[in-house]
């Protein structure tokens, strides 16, 4: 990314670039829902737009209409593609204003509309390629973005194996960062105590011998259903949980050695196209999960607040309304 680049400037096109992927992903959806890529493509193309103008000191009237930004926009650059938004925003309109949902073709088409019209545009105004603005900039966990940085580095020499395990390790950094406050059982997105390893009695396994079958599996159960509602609650969608545990390594961490993963067969053949999805997932599940950083300050605060009071806690019954004074 340009080093002249505004910070803010490459958030919004990394906020451009999360609007399209956003629509790609909406557009290998079933029928009907597909046709919300549409929208997507439209709101990533307006943003750009703006952006652009405002890049380039050009100051346009409000609520101007779509297609007037060629016009508008043409003393500085010649925005290419015109007609091929006017399809796009032509199929906005019809899905927004009238119901008609757009064929396969048309989302198709407009797909690859903004592929050229991003490729083009990009590096004539902002001095980068489409391709190399980073979503990355959206998350705003530290040692998330970190992990997806360097899982990057193995994505970029084409070791998915060990890029893949880079995004599980940062889907994992994500989870324990909530529940709000990791010293009570009954805040924000716990679900009860956390379970540890050296917990008595021990569960897991000791020379390939389970040590308790039932409380390991009841164990493992609590664990599993912990994660799966703190995702829930964190506004991340499951199923596409799911199809990302089916595509990223378990890492296991081993007392204070390296975290390590099993490498099979089906993971050697893991595409950039998987990885990318992957990728995508885990940026989205940071921002829907960021919604919550809140609680976790409001309930640190609260018991921090408890802590210096002491022992001024009262015990007091319920009585009903209260009597007029």
């Amino acid at each position: 990314m340009s080093a002249s680049l505004k910070p803010l400037t490459v958030q919004r096109l990394a906020y451009v670039r999360y609007l399209y992927q956003d629509g790609i992903e909406q557009s290998r959806q079933p029928s009907p829902l597909r046709a919300r890529a549409i929208t997507s493509f439209h709101d990533a193309v307006e943003n750009f737009i703006g952006l652009t103008a405002e890049q380039l000191g050009v100051e346009l009237k409000p609520r101007i209409e779509f297609l007037q930004y060629w016009e508008a926009l043409k003393p500085e650059i010649e925005l290419p593609g015109k007609t091929e938004m006017k399809r796009l925003n032509d199929a906005r309109i019809a899905l927004k204003h009238n119901g008609t949902f757009p064929s396969d073709h048309q989302i198709e088409q407009a797909r690859e509309a903004l592929v050229d019209f991003f490729s083009t545009v990009t590096p004539k105004v902002f001095g980068v390629d489409f391709d190399s603005v980073d979503m990355i900039d959206l998350v705003t966990q530290p040692q998330v973005t970190q992990y997806l940085r360097d899982a990057q580095t193995h994505a970029d020499i084409g070791d998915y194996p060990m890029a893949s395990a880079g995004l599980a390790l940062a889907f994992a950094a994500l989870l324990r960062l909530y529940p709000a406050d990791p010293h009570r059982s009954d805040g924000p997105f716990t679900f009860g105590p956390t379970l540890h390893t050296y917990d008595n009695p021990k569960v897991g396994f000791t020379d390939g011998v389970p040590r308790n079958g039932r409380i390991d599996k009841l164990s493992r159960i609590a664990e599993a259903l912990q994660d799966a509602l703190r995702t829930i609650g964190l506004g991340i969608d499951y199923q596409n949980l799911a199809r990302f545990q089916l595509l990223v390594p378990r890492v296991h961490h081993y007392g204070s050695g390296m975290p390590r993963f099993n490498e099979t067969e089906s993971l050697r053949q893991l595409t950039a196209e998987d990885y990318d999805w992957a990728r995508h997932f885990v940026i989205e599940s940071a921002l829907r999960a960021d919604r919550s950083s809140g609680l976790a300050a409001l309930s640190r605060a609260r018991r921090e607040v408890d802590l210096q009071a002491g022992d001024l806690m009262e015990t007091r019954n319920w009585i009903g309304p209260a009597e007029p004074s």
